[in-house]
């Protein structure tokens, strides 16, 4: 080979380095936000944090799938009804820990509903499933 073919040859992978790495897209590494109050009179604000789950009345429908509930762990604020509806294949009944609902025998498209009056923390189960880990709880905050 002589010394123009190499020098080319090295230009052309140049070339196509420099254009692979500049087409290339850019991704900016995830960063972490935190709210922040409103400032004091002192002039100083204080990180705010949203850890606990934050009540909804826009996801009232909970699915009853086979063995499972989804969601399994919901937030409401008092006065939502919560509608349970069979999309699994199986029969499931529903049953609140604390007795406030029970429910025979659903099949499939079925649907349940519960109107929470009251703050507090409702276990649920389907008696004919709960060994297979079908539970689940609606916790009921008052706002």
């Amino acid at each position: 080979m002589t010394w123009s073919i190499v020098r080319r040859c090295a230009l052309v992978c140049c070339a196509v380095l420099a254009i692979s790495c500049s087409a290339a897209p850019t991704r900016n590494a995830p960063t972490a936000t935190t709210a922040t109050a409103p400032a004091t009179a002192t002039g100083t604000s204080t990180p705010t944090s949203t850890a606990s789950p934050v009540p909804t009345t826009a996801v009232t429908l909970i699915e009853m799938g086979d063995n499972f509930f989804d969601p399994a762990q919901l937030t409401v604020k008092v006065g939502t009804t919560v509608t349970w509806k069979v999309v699994g294949q199986s029969t499931h009944d529903l049953a609140a820990r604390d007795g406030s609902f029970i429910l025979r025998t659903m099949s499939f498209g079925q649907t349940f509903s519960f109107t929470f009056t009251k703050a507090g923390a409702y276990a649920y189960v389907c008696m004919q499933h709960e060994g297979d880990g079908m539970t689940g709880a609606v916790t009921v905050v008052d706002l």
